[in-house]
């Protein structure tokens, strides 16, 4: 896809802050990260968080879309797999008041925004059909 040549990296980072970084999901398409038989696949689950209320169904989206931009991170190979490739990271971070919340919102803009470095480095030319 010509989407992931180098010189176009700036269409990636307006599409990521026109988007809010929904753009994540189309680029996980194109590097194809996405897997058939995960969570995110069953459209009943979709249907049960949005039925029991719209709280639910945004929490499954924002964790839909925290498990795509860090596949997309580890695809790309961005710098602080250590950090954000981990779970428990983001569950520890999101169980402690002030400082982790804080920090949580810090590793949110950075795993949907380093993917845009990482395009500008050229990484993405590698998964070019």
């Amino acid at each position: 896809m010509k989407l992931l040549k180098k010189h176009n990296w700036w269409i990636w980072l307006l599409l990521s802050i026109l988007t809010l970084g929904i753009s994540t999901l189309l680029l996980g398409f194109l590097l194809k990260v996405y897997e058939k038989n995960a969570w995110y696949t069953n459209w009943y689950y979709w249907v049960l968080g949005f039925f029991f209320g719209l709280l639910p169904g945004i929490i499954m989206f924002i964790v839909f879309s925290i498990q795509i931009s860090v596949l997309v991170c580890l695809k790309l190979n961005t710098p602080g797999k250590e950090i954000y490739e981990l779970p428990y990271t983001w569950i520890l971070l999101a169980m402690i008041p002030i400082v982790g919340w804080t920090l949580f919102v810090v590793l949110f803009i950075y795993t949907h925004l380093i993917y845009v470095i990482s395009l500008w480095q050229g990484k993405g030319e590698h998964y070019i059909a």
